[in-house]
């Protein structure tokens, strides 16, 4: 029978977090796209302090309890898939708890770096005080290396989810938009506490529009003169 395994908050922060995400990336390169560039990592940022929060308050399969694997057991279970053997997981198997983990550390430092880069490059975030030019400028390389490394993430994630949908016989995608998996009754999920996640989910979204629409970037790195001022460090100045 059918029953709810992924809660509504849970599925909304992870369709949110895509889009965030492929936003992000599709804007990376283009200056004239910068304010929609930090939106996407403001609100990245907010989501990951959402998705924390739901990992230790949401329902059953959203607690990071739920899927607390080992990296021998991660790997114990891509061994299994190469040989045909691995089982079925209501939740997030093994593999796909690791790809969790990783996507959420990744995110939270790339959209760190991001703010030191911002900071250092445009003057503009809540960092900017604090971080000179050449910081930005070298924190730029991490935060693009970082970005290629979640994408890495992603890929592989979408890659795993394909296979173990085409394993099991079982739409996993689908399953992320109605929350509805193949299960025992006693394994659903108690639809609890949604009101609550559900306008923090939209408090998230609210403060990174508010925040985005208090600091406006004007697109592109410093022109020269601003360079050349945020370049010098201020206690080095007589």
């Amino acid at each position: 029978m059918k029953i709810l395994v992924w809660d509504i908050p849970t599925r909304l922060f992870h369709w949110l977090f895509a889009g965030a995400f492929a936003a992000a990336w599709l804007t990376s390169d283009s200056d004239s796209w910068l304010n929609v560039h930090v939106f996407a990592g403001y609100l990245m940022l907010g989501l990951l302090g959402f998705r924390l929060f739901w990992g230790f308050a949401g329902g059953r399969y959203a607690r990071f309890a739920s899927f607390r694997f080992s990296l021998k057991e991660g790997i114990s279970y891509l061994m299994q898939v190469l040989a045909g053997t691995a089982r079925r997981h209501i939740g997030h198997n093994p593999a796909g708890s690791w790809a969790v983990y990783l996507l959420l550390t990744l995110g939270l430092l790339a959209g760190l770096s991001g703010m030191i880069t911002l900071g250092g490059q445009e003057g503009q975030g809540p960092l900017a005080p604090w971080v000179p030019y050449w910081a930005g400028d070298a924190f730029k390389e991490v935060h693009e290396a970082l970005a290629s490394a979640m994408l890495g993430v992603v890929v592989l994630h979408i890659a795993g989810v394909a296979l173990e949908s085409w394993r099991h016989r079982e739409n996993l995608p689908r399953a992320m938009v109605t929350g509805l998996k193949e299960g025992a009754p006693d394994a659903a999920t108690p639809s609890r506490r949604l009101f609550s996640a559900l306008l923090l989910l939209v408090a998230v979204g609210a403060g990174a529009a508010g925040y985005f629409s208090s600091a406006p970037i004007t697109g592109g790195e410093h022109d020269a003169g601003h360079k050349i001022s945020r370049s010098i460090d201020p206690r080095e100045t007589p």
